[in-house]
Formats: C-alpha cells, sequence, structure tokens
C-alpha cells in the first residue's frame, strides 16, 4: 500500500493549531486540538478594487488585473481609463463616444481595438486603436455597423462574433478576424446573437451567452472556435448576456450580466468559471451589474467594472477576482463601551482602537468640556478642558494632544490650543488665524489646523512646532467639516462642504509644503470622521452626503479611494482615531437625530488559509 510520505514526499504532520504558511496548500496535517484531519485548497473569491473614475455601464474593457483598459459606455462617452492593480488613470479619449453594449474589444492595455456600438443616434462600425496613450480612428471600418459585438485575441490578430444593427437588435452570427488593419469574414457562429462576451485568441477563443434579440431573454449557448469555425460546447447554467467576461478558451469567467435585457436590468451577481469543457459556479460578485466589463488573463485573476445595477442605477465599482489558498477577510465593525457622556461636534486623538481620547463637543444643549480615555473596552472619564469648546480639531496620542481652535458657546470660532500630558489641560500658544469646524493631523509638537470657517469657509492651513504657530500654504478648496488625517508633513484633508451646505468629494494631500488634489472620495459628504497614520494610508467614515446619514466607511492607499465594509449604525459629526487598520470611531449623531455615546470599533481587512476538515464522507 502506498504511503501519504511516498506520495507527497513528507509525513502527515502533528500540529496544536493550524499552519497559516501557504506552503501548507494541498498538505494534509492532524490538528491535535481539534481532533482533526486537515487541509488548504485553493478557493476563488471577489474582492473590492478601486473605482472606476467615470461611472457607466455598456463599457468596454480588456486586458489583465494589472494593466486592464476601460472605454466608452453609457451615458455615451469618450472617457478611457486605465488600472495598473492599485487605481485607475484616466487616459486618452476615444474619437467616436460609443455604449459597445458589452464587451467590444480586444487586445491589451497599451495596444487595443475598439469596434462598434451605438453612438447615441446610430449604430456604428468604426474601428479605434489604442496604443497606450490615444485612440486613432482605423481607415477600415467594420464591415456592418453593429452593436453589443463580441471580441477575443490582440491588436494584430483579433476576432469580432455576433453584434446587432438597429432597433429591434436582430442578433447576428457574422464573425470577422482583424489583422491591424483590414476586417475579413470567418466562419458564422451557430447561434446568432448580440451582447455575448467571448474569450481567448483569434484561433482559440470561446463564447458565450447573449440575446438572440433585443426583446429576446438571454441564451445559455457556448461555442468554440478554432480559426475557421465554430463547435457548440457546453451550456452555461443561466441564461445570460451584458457580463463580464476574460480568460483564455479552456479558462474563462463571467461574471454579473442580465437574464431579461442587454440594457443590463435587472442585473445578477452569478459568477461562473470555465475548464474548456464544463461551468462551475464560484462566488457571486459582491454587487450585482449588468453591462459591465471585464479583464483578465484567466479564470483565475481578473477584473469586473462598472455596470447598471437593479435601481437602475449607473456604478463604478471594481471587483477582482483571484483564486488562492489565501481567502481575503473583509474588515468588520464591532460595538464598544459606550462613552460617558453622549456628545457631537467633540474632537479625538489616538494611535488606535485601545488607545484613544475624546474631548469637547455639543450635548444637544450645550457645548463640552468633558474629556475621556478608552482602554478598547470601556471609557473614563479624566480632567476637564479649560475651554468648553465645540466644532474643534485634534490631534495626537492619548497621552500627549492637542486641542485646536473650535466654536465657544456662543458659535463663534476662536483661536484656542490646549496641550494635554495625559493628567490635565494646559493652554498652549493660540492659533494666527481662528478656525471651526476645522481638521487636524500630527502630534502634539508637530502638528497642523487646516480647513474650516473663519468664516467663510477657508483652506487656510497653520503648522505648529510645540512653540508657535506658521501660517503656510492653504487648501486648494476652502471647505469646513472635513475630515484629516497624518502627520504634519504626510497629511490628507476629505470631504466637508462649503457654503451653502453642498456635500464635498474633493481629497487633497499636504506634503509638508503644499496640497494637491487627489482622486475623489466615492461618496461626497461632510461631518465624517477619520483615522490613519499618513497620506499614503487612512480611513475615513460615517458623514452626511445630504439625506440620510451615511455609512459608508473608505479606505485610502495613496492614489485611490476604495468602498470598505460600512459602519454598523450610519453617524455624522462625530470623531474618530487610530489607523487604517484598526481604527474607533465614537460619539456624534445618528440618523434619530441626538447626540450619542456609542463606540464602534474597525478591524481591517486581513487575509487566512483556506482550512478544509477531512470527513470520511
Amino acid at each position: 500500500m502506498t504511503t501519504y510520505k511516498e506520495l507527497f514526499g513528507k509525513y502527515v504532520q502533528n500540529y496544536a493549531s493550524d499552519p497559516t504558511s501557504t506552503d501548507a496548500e494541498g498538505q494534509i496535517w492532524y490538528n491535535s486540538t481539534s481532533g482533526t484531519f486537515k487541509t488548504a485548497l485553493a478557493l476563488g473569491a471577489w474582492a473590492s478594487a478601486p473605482a472606476l473614475n467615470t461611472s457607466r455601464y455598456e463599457i468596454g474593457g480588456l486586458g489583465t488585473q494589472t494593466a486592464a483598459l476601460a472605454f466608452g459606455g453609457t451615458p455615451y462617452t469618450t472617457s478611457t481609463e486605465k488600472y495598473n492593480g492599485t487605481s485607475w488613470t484616466a487616459s486618452g479619449a476615444m474619437n467616436t463616444s460609443r455604449a459597445p453594449y458589452g464587451q467590444a474589444g480586444f487586445g491589451i492595455q497599451t495596444a487595443a481595438v475598439a469596434v462598434g456600438g451605438y453612438t447615441g443616434t446610430a449604430v456604428t462600425g468604426s474601428t479605434e486603436l489604442f496604443n497606450g496613450t490615444s485612440w486613432t480612428a482605423n481607415p477600415n471600418s467594420y464591415p456592418a455597423s453593429y452593436l453589443g459585438i463580441g471580441g477575443s485575441g490582440t491588436q494584430t490578430a483579433g476576432l469580432a462574433f455576433g453584434g446587432a444593427p438597429g432597433n429591434p437588435y436582430p442578433g447576428q452570427s457574422t464573425a470577422n478576424t482583424f489583422n491591424g488593419t483590414a476586417w475579413t469574414a470567418t466562419g458564422s457562429l451557430n447561434t446568432a446573437r448580440l451582447s455575448l462576451s467571448g474569450a481567448g485568441s483569434q484561433t482559440a477563443t470561446v463564447a458565450f451567452g447573449g440575446f438572440p434579440s433585443g426583446p429576446a431573454a438571454a441564451t445559455t449557448a457556448v461555442e468554440s472556435f478554432n480559426g475557421s469555425t465554430w463547435t457548440s460546447g457546453t451550456a452555461m447554467p443561466t441564461a445570460t448576456g451584458g457580463m463580464a467576461g476574460f480568460g483564455t478558451q479552456t479558462s474563462a469567467i463571467s461574471a454579473g450580466g442580465s437574464g431579461t435585457s442587454f440594457f443590463g436590468n435587472p442585473a445578477i451577481a452569478t459568477s461562473l468559471s470555465y475548464n474548456g469543457t464544463s461551468w462551475t459556479a464560484t462566488p457571486s460578485l459582491a454587487t450585482a451589474r449588468g453591462a459591465l466589463g471585464g479583464a483578465g488573463a484567466s479564470n483565475t485573476s481578473g477584473l469586473a467594472f462598472g455596470g447598471r445595477t437593479n435601481t437602475p442605477a449607473t456604478v463604478g465599482t471594481t471587483e477582482a477576482w483571484n483564486v488562492s489558498v489565501t481567502v481575503p477577510v473583509a474588515g468588520s465593525w464591532s460595538s464598544g463601551g459606550n462613552m460617558n457622556t453622549a456628545r457631537y461636534h467633540l474632537a479625538g486623538a489616538g494611535t488606535d482602537q485601545n488607545s484613544a481620547l475624546a474631548f469637547g463637543g455639543y450635548t444637544g444643549t450645550a457645548n463640552s468640556n468633558a474629556t475621556e480615555s478608552y482602554n478598547g473596552t470601556s471609557w473614563t472619564s479624566n480632567n476637564n478642558m479649560g475651554n468648553s469648546t465645540r466644532d474643534l480639531a485634534g490631534c495626537g496620542i492619548q497621552t500627549a494632544a492637542l486641542s485646536m481652535g473650535g466654536a465657544n458657546p456662543g458659535g463663534s470660532q476662536i483661536t484656542t490650543v490646549e496641550s494635554w500630558n495625559g493628567t490635565s489641560w494646559t493652554a498652549a500658544t493660540s492659533l494666527n488665524t481662528a478656525q471651526k469646524k476645522n481638521a487636524g493631523a500630527g502630534l502634539q509638537t508637530a502638528a497642523l489646523s487646516f480647513g474650516g470657517f473663519s468664516p467663510p469657509a477657508t483652506g487656510i492651513t497653520q503648522s505648529f512646532n510645540g512653540s508657535s504657530w506658521t501660517t503656510v500654504n492653504s487648501m486648494n478648496t476652502a471647505r469646513g467639516y472635513l475630515s484629516g488625517f497624518g502627520t504634519q508633513t504626510s497629511a490628507i484633508g476629505a470631504g466637508g462642504y462649503t457654503s451653502p451646505a453642498v456635500a464635498m468629494n474633493n481629497s487633497e494631500s499636504w506634503n509638508g509644503t503644499s496640497w494637491t488634489a487627489t482622486a475623489t472620495l466615492n461618496t461626497a459628504r461632510w461631518d465624517l470622521a477619520a483615522a490613519g497614520a499618513s497620506s499614503a494610508s487612512g480611513l475615513v467614515f460615517g458623514g452626511n452626503p445630504g439625506a440620510p446619514v451615511s455609512t459608508a466607511v473608505e479606505s485610502w492607499n495613496g492614489s485611490a479611494w476604495t468602498t470598505t465594509t460600512s459602519l454598523s449604525t450610519g453617524i455624522f459629526q462625530g470623531a474618530g482615531d487610530g489607523t487604517q487598520a484598526s481604527a474607533i470611531q465614537f460619539g456624534g449623531r445618528t440618523p434619530a437625530g441626538p447626540a450619542t455615546a456609542t463606540t464602534q470599533e474597525w478591524t481591517g481587512p486581513s487575509t487566512t488559509l483556506n482550512y478544509k476538515t477531512l470527513t470520511t464522507s
């Protein structure tokens, strides 16, 4: 009898706890604590990624997970964006605005082809070539004016198939090859359709799904192309069109789409994996949407972006697909101990959720001078501030904090600054310019106060060295009720509003000398809270987008904002501190209105191995 060691070169190991190394993939061990045999297996999962800068559906997409291209779409646009695995960046605009109605392009990020679509007034057969920077109109248009064409291959060896002319959009079986300049007719599809997806090369493609016509329900048809003819393959388990499709002929993914309308509504979240022979259901997209774009080299790695949800609403949502033994664990919020004094418009300081400081604020009837410290479980009342202040900014750590500006009981902005030594508050050098509803960053002896109202809304920035304040370069966009995090030389200011109260999604980065506009928040809002160690890593949460109170949470990686796990309870006019991995939100107001004493603790995303317990069944 062959032993496990003879097969795999090692004995079954005995562990008190499961191993954490990816070397555990495919291996078997005995967990002596649980008394079970276990292994770790690769698993596929969708994870949130930075959103497109321009939300749209009926979008064209191609490339790989770390070098993708998104172009065109509805609302009719010439917008083109490139993805580098971290963020989307605007690139050269298309010559013709068009809604591709699904996958209508092929190639790679630096050598792409867009073909067909609808311009808003007519179906087109125009063909454009992208060189990584700009689009050029190809002199040879597609042989027919179609929308909803499927595509695969490269810029110099491409394949386009299916599609439909104008209303009522009868599906076509036509297929043509492209050599970088000219189109040549090739073998036709067995099932005529539009808004289908494809994956592979010019001589080895799989085409799947789509709609036989505009009014018709989607099809499950699957066909493989060998360079000259199409052969029917295993049908999809779910009839779908307008999905994101990517990969190869023998390793493809279908994600999202719609079963009833090539406009992408109502949308589905279904995701399927194809191995060249059969389809397997995989974890669904987090956001159901149709008429979305996709990019990826195989069924183990890819992207799905844009689309239309069931609202219907156009979205810029991006999700990344990965198959790995390492499984992402989403960040989560949990309830912490309540504060002793319920209040809003307060400030905070601290390094993580186990060492926070809350001070000042408004109880709903009067300004507060209350100071409380948090140990990860409960809040303890400390010596009060010297002044009862609301709408103030804070920075520093639990034992060495700074309060900056704010509003006095009459609501007027003040220059008052107080320093906290872990036991008591002491008056410190006043601000040069009075500020309220401002934001802060840094440490007690290296602080930054920015934005707020003087009034009116201001972008004024003041820097503190522990003894004196210096007025430095102002923010590019004046605003109050903004959030801030980071250090004196590396900070972020995000959100807020000017007067009148219109929510802003503007975000700016401070390098110690000047402010630079960054990628915008996905959700515009004011009165939001934040946590973060520098301009390269942070978190913003809650706020007021106008109505209702927001539960939105966004993570900043130095170049883009990514929507992540929402707050358990929507909060605005609250405070926060900590880091992107370990943050805390406290105080503020809930949708019901009155001041709250609640605390919410954030544990950032992590990874774990996909452990499986072996059984005899």
